[in-house]
């Protein structure tokens, strides 16, 4: 009799382990579901919303009423949103939103909903109408390209020799963008990312921060009359390390 009560309970002390055990492993298998989905959406999301706002893109036909037009719908959107950003052949086009600080679109998308992929900003100390001599585009640094993700490929001689293209569009007027450095740089250089007015030695100054942490270069030497662009976005090559491809301005239509 009591080695049958020791065995009913050493079955019963079993199931309840196996119990245990099937309820830990179905956790473990929901949690597993809801990452997968999490990282699906967190990269989803944003090509989702690129892909409903492209019908409004402001197209290259040279027609000025059109582009208006494209602009119109957008800012019905948003009306923070203030240009739109393409460089060729690449995963990178995209409106650009202003805040009022450099926060305000860190985790928002276009529509105002949250979103970790957060939106292209330009630098709330720049004029939204791009007439200064250095404006900065700031986005995330996402996994598959999206965002400014594809950043990552001009660190590659080839591919920066050969992508040299880009355009920002405006409500008045498209600016013919040409890629010129590529460059690594401290999130807190004041040299980098000073948007503030600047005099001629302080042009300088930026070009010969350009030119000392640039990793591929081209075309004719930076002046400080020129009209510079920089596209910034994180980099794991070091603590607070930013990756900024520098395009300068070379028409305007």
């Amino acid at each position: 009799m009591e080695r049958t009560a020791e065995y009913r309970v050493t079955k019963g002390f079993d199931k309840i382990v196996n119990s245990i055990i099937a309820i830990l492993l179905i956790i473990g298998g929901l949690y597993a579901c809801f990452a997968l989905w999490d990282t699906w959406s967190i990269l989803n999301k944003p090509n989702d919303v690129q892909r409903q706002l492209m019908k409004y893109k402001p197209s290259d036909s040279g027609d000025p009423q059109a582009q208006s037009a494209s602009f119109q719908e957008l800012l019905g959107i948003n009306p923070d949103i203030c240009a739109w950003i393409t460089i060729d052949d690449t995963g990178i086009d995209y409106p650009v939103v202003q805040g009022e600080t450099n926060f305000d679109y860190l985790s928002t998308d276009v529509y105002g909903d949250y979103t970790a992929a957060g939106s292209i900003f330009l630098d709330c100390g720049n004029n939204r109408n791009f007439t200064d001599f250095y404006s900065i585009l700031m986005g995330h640094h996402m996994q598959g390209g999206v965002m400014f993700g594809d950043l990552d490929k001009f660190m590659d001689e080839t591919f920066f020799e050969n992508h040299t293209t880009g355009k920002l569009y405006l409500p008045d007027r498209t600016l013919t963008l040409e890629t010129t450095a590529i460059i690594m740089a401290d999130a807190y250089d004041r040299i980098i990312y000073d948007v503030s007015e600047r005099t001629e030695d302080e042009k300088l100054a930026l070009i010969s921060e350009i030119e000392k942490y640039a990793l591929h270069t081209r075309g004719t030497p930076m002046h400080m009359e020129d009209q510079f662009i920089a596209l910034s976005t994180c980099s794991s090559d070091y603590t607070n390390a930013r990756l900024l491809l520098i395009c300068r301005v070379t028409g305007e239509n």
